[in-house]
């Protein structure tokens, strides 16, 4: 499903009600990361003002984060975030690996702040579309041993594609 839709006149019509996309940044990325995120955000908004993005919305989360975690911690969100993509990538068949990671936590010695039974390492940038609040289009992933990029992900927003992937 692409956000816009062929009209029944053989023409184009919008179909972008409902339709939201989201921009996950990596907090605190290294210089190169912060170059590409720049261009990324660029595009975007290049798109949002041409109408092909309706509502964009960007968002930070850390580099990583240990599970569980502590009640009211701010990575509180994108740990439901990243298991409500675990789930809709599964049930799509697609894989986050390796753009996302979730491993089992080391203890030991050098190990700081509260016990953690796994942590999850966030891409430096990552790309969601819901349409009515529903997830349906996610990138960086792994579809059918394809990577789809985030840049896969805007060329198809900009060229009218199926950018919902899910």
């Amino acid at each position: 499903m692409s956000l816009t839709t062929p009209d029944t006149e053989g023409g184009s019509a919008d179909d972008v009600e409902g339709v939201t996309v989201t921009v996950h940044l990596r907090s605190a990325p290294s210089t190169p990361a912060v170059r590409r995120q720049e261009v990324v955000l660029d595009r975007l908004r290049e798109l949002e003002e041409h109408d092909v993005v309706p509502d964009l919305t960007i968002e930070r989360w850390s580099a990583q984060v240990s599970v569980p975690v502590q009640a009211g911690d701010s990575d509180a969100g994108a740990v439901e975030l990243f298991e409500e993509f675990e789930a809709a990538a599964d049930e799509a068949g697609l894989r986050l690996e390796p753009f996302f990671e979730s491993r089992e936590a080391v203890g030991g010695l050098l190990s700081s702040g509260p016990s953690a039974s796994r942590i999850i390492v966030f891409p430096v940038i990552c790309l969601t579309i819901r349409r009515d609040g529903d997830l349906t289009g996610l990138y960086p992933c792994w579809n059918d041993g394809v990577h789809q990029s985030i840049e896969d992900g805007l060329g198809a927003l900009a060229d009218g594609d199926a950018a919902e992937n899910l």
